[in-house]
């Protein structure tokens, strides 16, 4: 989907739930726009979109969510959010991969881009079943068509194509709701509240969605994917990549104290943690040996 309809949710959600304390909407707007830095730009490390597909992996995962969680548990409710929208779209739109990158692991399909069985592998014990119907695969972008072999992914997909109903749908509703958020009760009394908010507290919420949407507008000065969208801005994109990396850096000094706050709270009691961090990949690794041995086939 695209930003202002993550952004326009996130916002309408924060005022519907938390509108007591504007901060809250503001945090969660935020998160919804950081996964999409994930997208083709020239500062994001190459690779082929239809061997690897990075976009909708490496920035929409749970791993994302839980270092959101670590800057403020509503910062990581915005990156939740923006990964549950992209959810909804079908594989034509790529869909998510929650859980990238171990997703990653397991590199063959059982079937090939035809739905016909692959040759198996000796060497390979854990495969994935190949989700890439060939419908959906010829109806995509060029820069999503599997080839020959299936791709590895991994993905959570929906009923949806970008940019369309559902999308416009999800901006144009949220907008509907922050407008009625802010204009009821008669008076404007919410929307006085927020401005009374930004008027005391804008300046750390000018940096932080300025940096954001700079770093942005840095990669749209030329995608690999796409044409350029702004490529008279190409001569300054590393300036401008730079200065949204310097805002960046700035908006986590000026919102450290909530930041040291939040982490305080999580250690305050270490043993969950501790024990999440440990045990998650024990199981793991006892579910593949249990469902690999005596030489066995795994499908995931």
């Amino acid at each position: 989907m695209d930003l202002p309809s993550h952004l326009a949710f996130g916002w309408a959600l924060g005022f519907v739930f938390f509108g007591n304390n504007p901060e809250i909407a503001l945090l969660i707007g935020l998160g919804t726009l950081v996964p999409d830095l994930d997208r083709e730009y020239w500062y994001v490390r190459q690779q082929v979109y239809a061997d690897e597909q990075y976009h909708r992996a490496r920035f929409h995962n749970v791993f994302l969510i839980l270092i959101g969680y670590l800057v403020n548990p509503f910062f990581s409710l915005g990156i939740f959010l923006h990964m549950l929208q992209d959810s909804f779209t079908t594989a034509k739109d790529r869909g998510v991969e929650w859980f990238y990158p171990l997703t990653r692991l397991v590199k063959r399909g059982m079937y090939d881009s035809t739905m016909s069985p692959a040759a198996p592998d000796s060497n390979v014990k854990v495969y994935f079943y190949q989700e890439e119907i060939l419908g959906y695969a010829n109806a995509a972008d060029p820069d999503l068509r599997v080839g020959t072999q299936p791709v590895p992914w991994r993905r959570v997909y929906g009923f949806a194509q970008n940019s369309h109903l559902l999308d416009k749908g999800f901006l144009f509703g949220s907008l509907a709701v922050i407008a009625i958020w802010l204009a009821y009760p008669l008076g404007f009394s919410h929307a006085r509240q927020v401005s009374e908010f930004i008027e005391s507290q804008g300046a750390l919420w000018y940096v932080g969605y300025a940096a954001v949407f700079i770093l942005f507008i840095a990669g749209e000065t030329q995608r690999r994917d796409k044409l350029p969208k702004i490529p008279q801005l190409k001569p300054v994109q590393i300036p401008l990549f730079v200065l949204g990396l310097i805002l960046l850096a700035l908006w986590g000094v000026l919102f450290r104290s909530e930041v040291l706050a939040n982490l305080e709270n999580i250690w305050a009691d270490p043993i969950p943690v501790l024990a999440g961090v440990v045990a998650i990949p024990v199981v793991a690794f006892i579910l593949v040996r249990y469902y690999t041995r005596g030489g066995r086939k795994a499908i995931v």
